[in-house]
């Protein structure tokens, strides 16, 4: 195997490895699992969405509160780029959340990105913006 070919391989079982991080992501936000959402979220997190920005600890308490809840999602158009030690994951998801009793709904485009840190790859940052319905 050439050096070219490592290297598709590698980002290969990293886009891999970042789909399956992003399915534990939101089925631990699914289930309210802290300790999934601590794994897989860097100490850094930080999620930009229509209502305010949270970090790692104040969406980690929301979602195991119950404060933040996922009623819906089903996510399509799933994408991953590779940069070296950073990955890109797009996609489009129809999601209905509650959050603080507040009903939000609708179509986001979601742009998360990865990193690997001391061996290890984890979630980011997340930034979910609403999509206009034409």
């Amino acid at each position: 195997m050439d050096s070219s070919e490592q290297a598709n391989h590698a980002a290969i079982e990293v886009e891999q490895l970042v789909r399956q991080l992003n399915d534990d992501w939101v089925k631990a936000m699914v289930r309210g699992d802290g300790e999934t959402l601590d794994r897989v979220m860097a100490d850094d997190f930080l999620f930009t969405y229509p209502l305010e920005g949270d970090d790692k600890a104040q969406f980690i308490a929301d979602v195991t509160s119950g404060d933040l809840k996922i009623e819906h999602i089903s996510r399509e158009q799933v994408s991953v780029r590779v940069f070296g030690s950073t990955a890109v994951l797009t996609a489009r998801d129809s999601a209905t959340w509650l959050y603080h009793g507040r009903e939000l709904s609708g179509q986001y485009k979601i742009v998360k990105v990865f990193t690997e840190r001391a061996g290890r790859w984890q979630l980011c940052a997340i930034q979910a913006c609403p999509m206009q319905e034409l």
